[in-house]
Protein backbone atom coordinates (compact mmCIF):
# COMPACT_ATOMS: atom_id res chain seq x y z
CA UNK A 1 0.00 0.00 0.00
CA UNK A 2 2.94 2.45 1.18
CA UNK A 3 4.56 1.89 -2.21
CA UNK A 4 0.85 2.30 -4.52
CA UNK A 5 0.95 5.96 -2.51
CA UNK A 6 4.56 6.53 -3.22
CA UNK A 7 4.34 5.79 -6.66
CA UNK A 8 1.57 7.81 -7.18
CA UNK A 9 3.27 10.54 -5.98
CA UNK A 10 5.97 10.45 -7.82
CA UNK A 11 3.44 10.52 -10.82
CA UNK A 12 2.11 13.56 -9.64
CA UNK A 13 5.18 15.38 -9.05
CA UNK A 14 6.38 14.44 -12.60
CA UNK A 15 3.42 15.51 -14.46
CA UNK A 16 2.97 18.73 -11.97
CA UNK A 17 6.34 19.57 -13.21
CA UNK A 18 5.92 19.35 -16.40
CA UNK A 19 2.56 21.32 -16.82
CA UNK A 20 4.10 23.92 -14.26
CA UNK A 21 7.22 24.44 -16.44
CA UNK A 22 8.94 23.80 -13.33
CA UNK A 23 11.65 21.74 -13.92
CA UNK A 24 13.01 20.54 -17.03
CA UNK A 25 15.73 18.69 -15.20
CA UNK A 26 17.87 15.90 -14.81
CA UNK A 27 16.22 15.22 -11.25
CA UNK A 28 12.68 15.50 -13.21
CA UNK A 29 13.84 12.59 -15.61
CA UNK A 30 14.84 10.43 -12.65
CA UNK A 31 11.64 10.55 -11.60
CA UNK A 32 10.10 9.59 -14.75
CA UNK A 33 12.38 6.58 -14.24
CA UNK A 34 11.35 5.94 -11.14
CA UNK A 35 7.97 5.54 -12.07
CA UNK A 36 8.30 3.00 -14.88
CA UNK A 37 10.36 0.79 -12.92
CA UNK A 38 7.38 -0.25 -11.33
CA UNK A 39 7.25 -4.36 -11.32
CA UNK A 40 3.81 -4.69 -12.29
CA UNK A 41 3.88 -5.03 -15.97
CA UNK A 42 0.24 -4.26 -16.89
CA UNK A 43 0.56 -1.95 -14.81
CA UNK A 44 3.84 -0.19 -16.23
CA UNK A 45 2.62 -0.48 -19.99
CA UNK A 46 -0.79 0.94 -19.22
CA UNK A 47 1.12 4.01 -17.10
CA UNK A 48 3.93 4.69 -20.22
CA UNK A 49 1.44 4.61 -22.56
CA UNK A 50 -0.56 7.60 -20.52
CA UNK A 51 2.86 9.12 -19.88
CA UNK A 52 3.54 9.41 -23.43
CA UNK A 53 0.22 11.20 -23.91
CA UNK A 54 1.32 13.70 -21.45
CA UNK A 55 5.24 14.12 -23.14
CA UNK A 56 3.48 14.62 -25.98
CA UNK A 57 0.62 17.45 -25.55
CA UNK A 58 2.83 19.51 -23.02
CA UNK A 59 5.71 19.24 -25.34
CA UNK A 60 4.03 21.14 -27.73
CA UNK A 61 2.69 23.30 -25.41
CA UNK A 62 5.84 23.75 -23.94
CA UNK A 63 7.82 24.52 -27.11
CA UNK A 64 5.68 27.27 -28.23
CA UNK A 65 5.36 29.10 -25.01
CA UNK A 66 9.66 29.52 -25.26
CA UNK A 67 9.10 31.02 -28.40
CA UNK A 68 10.52 34.49 -26.85
CA UNK A 69 13.48 32.59 -24.81
CA UNK A 70 16.97 32.17 -25.20
CA UNK A 71 18.48 30.01 -27.73
CA UNK A 72 19.98 28.03 -24.49
CA UNK A 73 16.49 27.52 -23.31
CA UNK A 74 14.91 26.26 -26.06
CA UNK A 75 17.98 23.71 -26.51
CA UNK A 76 17.69 22.41 -23.19
CA UNK A 77 13.86 22.27 -23.42
CA UNK A 78 14.18 20.16 -26.54
CA UNK A 79 16.81 18.10 -25.27
CA UNK A 80 14.68 17.46 -22.06
CA UNK A 81 11.51 16.14 -24.39
CA UNK A 82 14.10 13.70 -26.57
CA UNK A 83 15.25 12.15 -23.89
CA UNK A 84 12.18 11.60 -21.80
CA UNK A 85 10.33 10.37 -24.70
CA UNK A 86 13.39 8.08 -25.04
CA UNK A 87 12.59 7.35 -21.33
CA UNK A 88 9.04 6.28 -21.89
CA UNK A 89 10.33 4.30 -25.27
CA UNK A 90 8.17 7.10 -27.50
CA UNK A 91 10.73 6.07 -30.52
CA UNK A 92 8.35 8.29 -33.13
CA UNK A 93 8.61 11.30 -31.09
CA UNK A 94 11.97 11.36 -29.68
CA UNK A 95 13.07 11.24 -33.21
CA UNK A 96 10.95 14.00 -34.35
CA UNK A 97 11.93 16.38 -31.44
CA UNK A 98 15.91 15.44 -32.04
CA UNK A 99 15.82 16.16 -35.72
CA UNK A 100 14.04 19.64 -35.19
CA UNK A 101 16.66 19.76 -32.42
CA UNK A 102 19.54 18.94 -34.65
CA UNK A 103 17.99 21.61 -37.61
CA UNK A 104 17.30 24.49 -34.67
CA UNK A 105 20.93 24.53 -33.74
CA UNK A 106 22.37 24.44 -37.48
CA UNK A 107 20.00 27.10 -38.17
CA UNK A 108 21.22 29.16 -35.20
CA UNK A 109 25.54 28.64 -35.75
CA UNK A 110 25.98 31.92 -37.18
CA UNK A 111 25.18 33.71 -34.24
CA UNK A 112 25.98 30.56 -32.12
CA UNK A 113 29.06 28.23 -33.06
CA UNK A 114 28.75 26.22 -30.06
CA UNK A 115 25.48 24.77 -31.23
CA UNK A 116 27.14 23.38 -34.26
CA UNK A 117 25.80 19.91 -35.21
CA UNK A 118 28.56 17.41 -36.20
CA UNK A 119 29.13 14.95 -39.09
CA UNK A 120 28.97 12.52 -36.33
CA UNK A 121 25.29 13.55 -34.79
CA UNK A 122 24.04 13.53 -38.11
CA UNK A 123 25.56 10.33 -38.76
CA UNK A 124 23.88 8.87 -35.48
CA UNK A 125 20.56 10.12 -35.97
CA UNK A 126 20.39 9.06 -39.34
CA UNK A 127 21.25 5.15 -38.75
CA UNK A 128 18.68 5.66 -36.08
CA UNK A 129 16.36 6.78 -38.52
CA UNK A 130 16.73 4.44 -41.19
CA UNK A 131 16.38 1.59 -38.68
CA UNK A 132 13.30 2.73 -37.98
CA UNK A 133 12.35 3.08 -41.32
CA UNK A 134 11.93 6.68 -41.54
CA UNK A 135 13.98 7.24 -45.47
CA UNK A 136 13.63 10.59 -46.54
CA UNK A 137 14.39 11.70 -43.34
CA UNK A 138 17.53 9.12 -43.28
CA UNK A 139 18.54 10.68 -46.71
CA UNK A 140 18.31 14.05 -45.79
CA UNK A 141 20.70 13.79 -42.60
CA UNK A 142 23.33 11.90 -44.33
CA UNK A 143 23.32 15.01 -47.00
CA UNK A 144 23.97 16.95 -43.85
CA UNK A 145 26.66 14.70 -42.41
CA UNK A 146 28.53 15.05 -45.45
CA UNK A 147 27.83 18.81 -45.90
CA UNK A 148 29.75 18.78 -42.26
CA UNK A 149 32.63 17.00 -43.78
CA UNK A 150 32.67 19.32 -46.38
CA UNK A 151 32.81 16.49 -49.11
CA UNK A 152 31.85 17.53 -52.97
CA UNK A 153 30.27 14.60 -55.16
CA UNK A 154 32.70 12.25 -54.95
CA UNK A 155 35.57 14.23 -54.11
CA UNK A 156 37.72 13.72 -51.52
CA UNK A 157 40.28 16.22 -50.44
CA UNK A 158 43.86 15.25 -48.93
CA UNK A 159 42.16 16.92 -45.48
CA UNK A 160 39.43 14.31 -45.26
CA UNK A 161 41.34 11.25 -46.66
CA UNK A 162 41.27 9.77 -43.17
CA UNK A 163 37.30 10.18 -43.23
CA UNK A 164 37.18 8.10 -46.54
CA UNK A 165 35.08 5.20 -44.71
CA UNK A 166 32.67 7.34 -42.83
CA UNK A 167 32.22 9.23 -46.58
CA UNK A 168 31.37 6.14 -48.18
CA UNK A 169 29.38 4.72 -45.22
CA UNK A 170 27.32 8.04 -45.70
CA UNK A 171 26.69 7.75 -49.39
CA UNK A 172 25.67 4.06 -49.48
CA UNK A 173 22.79 4.73 -46.50
CA UNK A 174 21.83 7.80 -48.36
CA UNK A 175 21.42 5.49 -51.13
CA UNK A 176 19.93 2.86 -49.98
CA UNK A 177 17.22 5.31 -48.09
CA UNK A 178 16.68 6.92 -51.25
CA UNK A 179 15.94 3.56 -53.64
CA UNK A 180 13.61 2.01 -50.12
CA UNK A 181 12.08 5.52 -50.16
CA UNK A 182 11.21 5.33 -54.08
CA UNK A 183 10.17 1.53 -53.83
CA UNK A 184 7.45 2.39 -50.94
CA UNK A 185 5.59 4.91 -52.86
CA UNK A 186 2.04 4.53 -53.14
CA UNK A 187 -1.18 5.75 -54.34
CA UNK A 188 -2.16 9.27 -53.14
CA UNK A 189 -5.53 8.16 -52.22
CA UNK A 190 -3.64 5.87 -49.67
CA UNK A 191 -1.21 8.48 -49.00
CA UNK A 192 -4.45 11.12 -47.81
CA UNK A 193 -6.03 8.43 -45.67
CA UNK A 194 -2.68 7.55 -43.55
CA UNK A 195 -2.13 11.45 -43.39
CA UNK A 196 -4.78 11.45 -40.74
CA UNK A 197 -2.99 9.14 -38.42
CA UNK A 198 0.62 10.71 -38.46
CA UNK A 199 2.25 12.38 -35.85
CA UNK A 200 0.79 15.80 -35.64
CA UNK A 201 3.46 19.43 -35.18
CA UNK A 202 1.33 21.74 -37.21
CA UNK A 203 3.37 24.23 -35.25
CA UNK A 204 6.81 25.02 -36.56
CA UNK A 205 9.01 24.63 -33.79
CA UNK A 206 9.41 27.77 -31.68
CA UNK A 207 6.96 30.01 -34.28
CA UNK A 208 3.20 30.50 -34.91
CA UNK A 209 4.06 30.91 -38.57
CA UNK A 210 4.02 28.01 -41.30
CA UNK A 211 5.30 24.25 -40.43
CA UNK A 212 8.87 24.33 -40.70
CA UNK A 213 10.80 22.17 -43.10
CA UNK A 214 12.24 19.81 -40.49
CA UNK A 215 8.76 19.53 -39.73
CA UNK A 216 7.42 18.59 -42.94
CA UNK A 217 10.09 16.01 -43.61
CA UNK A 218 10.19 14.34 -40.98
CA UNK A 219 6.07 13.53 -40.88
CA UNK A 220 6.68 12.83 -44.38
CA UNK A 221 8.91 10.10 -43.11
CA UNK A 222 6.30 8.92 -40.44
CA UNK A 223 3.44 8.77 -43.26
CA UNK A 224 5.70 6.62 -45.65
CA UNK A 225 5.94 4.14 -42.53
CA UNK A 226 2.95 4.24 -41.59
CA UNK A 227 1.53 2.94 -45.64
CA UNK A 228 3.79 0.58 -45.67
CA UNK A 229 2.20 -0.82 -42.50
CA UNK A 230 -1.08 -0.36 -43.37
CA UNK A 231 -0.73 -2.42 -46.61
CA UNK A 232 1.41 -4.82 -45.30
CA UNK A 233 -1.66 -5.72 -43.11
CA UNK A 234 -4.12 -5.50 -45.81
CA UNK A 235 -2.11 -8.22 -47.78
CA UNK A 236 -1.52 -10.62 -45.13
Amino acid sequence: MAGDILHHQQVSLFCSQIKLRSRFDDSTLRILELILSAKNVNLSLELRNNLKEVLRSQSLIAIREVADKSVEHKVLILDFFVRAFAIVDDVESCLALRYEGLNFRESRTMNHPELHVSYGEWMNFAEDAFNNSFYSVTAKACENALLCLNVNGNFISDKLAGNAKTVRKLQSLKDMAIRLCTSHCVQGQAAEYMRKKTLNLKQSLFSEEAESTASMCFRDGIKQQNIRNLLRLKYQ
